[in-house]
C-alpha cells in the first residue's frame, strides 16, 4: 500500500534524446547450433475421450473448441490432436482444445 511515488517528471520526457550507438567495425559472429538433451514432452491424455473421436473416425462430426465450431471429416486422432478435413482442408485441433464433439446431421 505504501508505495513510493516520484512526483518529478518521468524519464520518457527526458529534453535530450539517448545517444545512438553505431558499431563501425564488421562483425562475424560464430554461432553454433545447440540441440538440448533429455528434452521431455509432456501431455495430457483423456484415454476414453480419445477412444470415442477413434470410434467417430472417418464420419463427418462437428467438434465445438474454445473458439467456435468445425464441421467435417475426421481424418484421424493422434495423442495430442486430431486431423479434420473441412471442405478439402486438413485442420489440425489440439485435444486441449475441443469442447465436445458430435455426430453431424447429414443433409
Amino acid at each position: 500500500m505504501n508505495r513510493y511515488v516520484y512526483y518529478g517528471y518521468p524519464q520518457s520526457y527526458a529534453s535530450f534524446p539517448d545517444p545512438q550507438y553505431y558499431r563501425n567495425e564488421d562483425v562475424q559472429r560464430k554461432e553454433t547450433q545447440l540441440l538440448p538433451k533429455n528434452v521431455m514432452y509432456t501431455t495430457t491424455v483423456e484415454p476414453k475421450f480419445t477412444e470415442h473421436l477413434i470410434q467417430h473416425k472417418g464420419l463427418m462430426i462437428v467438434i465445438t473448441t474454445t473458439v467456435g465450431k468445425l464441421v467435417g471429416t475426421l481424418d484421424d486422432v493422434f495423442i495430442d490432436h486430431v486431423a479434420l478435413v473441412v471442405n478439402g482442408k486438413m485442420h489440425h485441433i489440439r485435444l486441449s482444445e475441443i469442447v465436445y464433439f458430435e455426430k453431424a446431421h447429414e443433409k
